[in-house]
């Protein structure tokens, strides 16, 4: 990690893609717990959302063939309610 604030940090790994947050840990080697606050707070701030990723946008190939496996909610983040998978995203501004 950087010499970035924590938040800073989050906030450029949600935006280049880590949509869990488990890959926002990996990304900016931040503890799953601490990442999982920073993320709370940049949703509280309006600087970043929840959106659904419906399983229909994904190849029917599976994770492996997809450019987006190692940063997608659904690699390890779980569904809501059936709906289709969520993730992270940066809020425009």
């Amino acid at each position: 990690m950087s010499s970035r604030s924590p938040l800073l940090e989050v906030l450029a790994a949600v935006a280049a893609g880590a949509a869990s947050t488990a890959e926002v840990s990996r990304r900016t080697g931040l503890d799953p717990d601490r990442a999982e606050a920073a993320l709370s707070a940049l949703a509280a701030a309006g600087r970043i959302r929840r959106v659904l990723v419906l399983a229909g946008a994904c190849p029917t190939q599976g994770c492996r063939s997809c450019g987006q496996s190692r940063g997608c909610a659904s690699a390890g983040a779980g569904s809501l309610a059936g709906s289709g998978l969520s993730a992270w995203r940066v809020v425009a501004r």
